[in-house]
């Protein structure tokens, strides 16, 4: 009995023994894990989601005349008088700003000297030359000249193409707004009388018949103005191209003419310099027969006036004027980034200060845009309805929203490396040593498109159940174990 009882009591000691070693060990690995756990880095997540990215574009635009001409005239005349302001419209005719007679006949004097004295220089240098190298180079001067004219005829050609592109833009434009009235059910106004006959009766009881020639004269009509609006814009661009074309052909033709010159002396330079000198003397002296007064060539408003009573005139155009059309435009340049966003018809938001300090706002709409050879976009819009002034400058902005995409995750999950690459972190569950964990594997991606807060993005490894990293407590690295919250 007594060793029964013995063998018993060392049963009872070595269990308790062993579970208490149990219970060691449980603790132990319990706080190895705990002090396992508290050394990873604890991470955010987030499945990607199907959405379409918004773009906030904005930019500062200007005020502008729709279209500025200049006077000109002579350079180094002491200004006397100047009898217009800016801001103020004139009449054709119009005496514009005088200079000094007594400055100008002692500048037409020295101007007869100087040539005289050329002249005879020149006789002396051109002594013995042959005849054909003075009908050289007066083909030089006459070709210059005639690249001048070419120069100031294609410019005139290509303005009066935009102007009709401006204008047939506009004229659509106001026919889509009569249509868009009569889509509605809205009344025709009596501005509107010419876009709602067409040939037809644009309202009352015409039946469906009517109603079908109505709809067709209107799409007809709409055809019409649209057609109109490419054949001026086609007409533009030909005007363009016509413009290079032909002051290449008038470039060689100078060339040419130049390279005619056998041996130009010293005389031939000469010879070109007096006919232009010649040429300011005339100029000059038909000056003083107007008693120094320039007058305007044609109606309109001085939007900027360069020069000042006791000023010397400077080279370029002395007043700067608008033809009296009321037209405005605005004009805003946009880093290249944008161009995928940006169209004609763009419509922005325009925040501005009227003229007496309070803010207005209106919807304005893109009618030109152009890029330039280093990427940035230069656009043109009209005005709104504001009473904007010229020179004004007003706050733009557009928000441009881009096709939906399959893919998109916070901006801030995107990581970039050396070599060019992108790639986010995506959080995978795995079994360790101690149980299911969690790792991060690094995944290359493609942006398709990105604003500050959102990324579009494809990758053959990214589904709808991905779990992409979005925060971690510490710097990652591909293939590191991690707490989830």
């Amino acid at each position: 009995m007594g060793v029964i009882m013995s063998l018993t009591k060392g049963k009872k000691a070595a269990f308790a023994g062993f579970a208490i070693f149990l219970i060691f060990m449980a603790v132990c690995t319990v706080t190895a894990k705990g002090i396992y756990r508290s050394g990873l880095a604890k991470v955010t997540t987030q499945t990607p989601y199907g959405s379409s990215l918004v773009h906030e574009i904005k930019a500062r635009g200007t005020v502008k005349q729709g279209q500025e001409y200049g006077v000109y005239t002579e350079s180094g005349l002491r200004v006397s008088a100047v009898a217009v302001r800016k801001g103020e419209y004139f009449d054709l005719g119009t005496p514009l700003f005088q200079v000094d007679m007594s400055d100008l006949h002692s500048i037409i004097a020295a101007k007869e000297l100087e040539i005289q004295k050329l002249k005879i220089l020149w006789a002396e240098q051109v002594q013995g030359e042959q005849k054909t190298d003075s009908e050289r180079r007066t083909a030089v001067v006459r070709s210059r000249e005639d690249y001048e004219n070419i120069l100031r005829e294609t410019d005139g050609r290509i303005e009066n193409c935009r102007q009709a592109l401006e204008e047939a833009a506009q004229e659509l434009a106001l026919y889509d707004q009569y249509l868009a009235k009569i889509s509605q059910g809205g009344s025709v106004s009596g501005s509107d009388t010419e876009n709602s006959q067409n040939g037809y009766l644009a309202s009352g009881d015409m039946g469906s018949e009517g109603a079908a020639q109505l709809e067709y004269g209107q799409q007809e009509k709409r055809l019409q103005l649209l057609q109109n609006l490419t054949s001026c814009r086609q007409a533009l661009e030909e005007a363009e191209r016509s413009k290079e074309t032909t002051l290449q052909a008038a470039s060689r033709a100078i060339e040419d003419a130049e390279n005619g010159l056998e041996v130009l002396s010293a005389g031939g330079a000469e010879e070109l310099d007096i006919a232009y000198r010649e040429k300011e003397l005339y100029r000059l002296k038909e000056l003083a027969e107007k008693d120094g007064w320039i007058y305007s060539e044609a109606p309109g408003r001085v939007t900027e006036c360069r020069v000042a009573v006791g000023e010397r005139t400077q080279d370029g155009a002395g007043i700067l004027y608008a033809q009296d059309d009321g037209k405005k435009v605005i004009e805003a340049v946009f880093e290249k980034e944008y161009g995928r966003y940006l169209t004609q018809n763009t419509e922005f938001s325009l925040n501005a200060v009227l003229p007496g300090g309070s803010p207005a706002s209106d919807t304005v709409v893109m009618n030109y845009m152009e890029v330039s050879e280093d990427g940035k976009i230069y656009t043109e819009m009209s005005p709104g309805s504001l009473d904007l002034r010229i020179g004004q400058n007003v706050e733009l902005s557009y928000r441009g929203q881009t096709e939906r995409f399959s893919t998109c995750i916070p901006a801030e999950c995107i990581h970039g490396e050396e070599q060019g690459g992108y790639y986010v972190y995506v959080a995978e569950e795995r079994e360790g040593i101690l149980g299911t964990e969690w790792k991060v594997r690094k995944v290359f991606v493609t942006i398709l498109d990105r604003t500050d807060s959102v990324a579009a993005v494809e990758s053959a490894e990214i589904g709808g159940d991905t779990r992409i990293v979005t925060t971690s407590s510490k710097e990652l690295a591909d293939g590191d174990t991690v707490r989830t919250l």
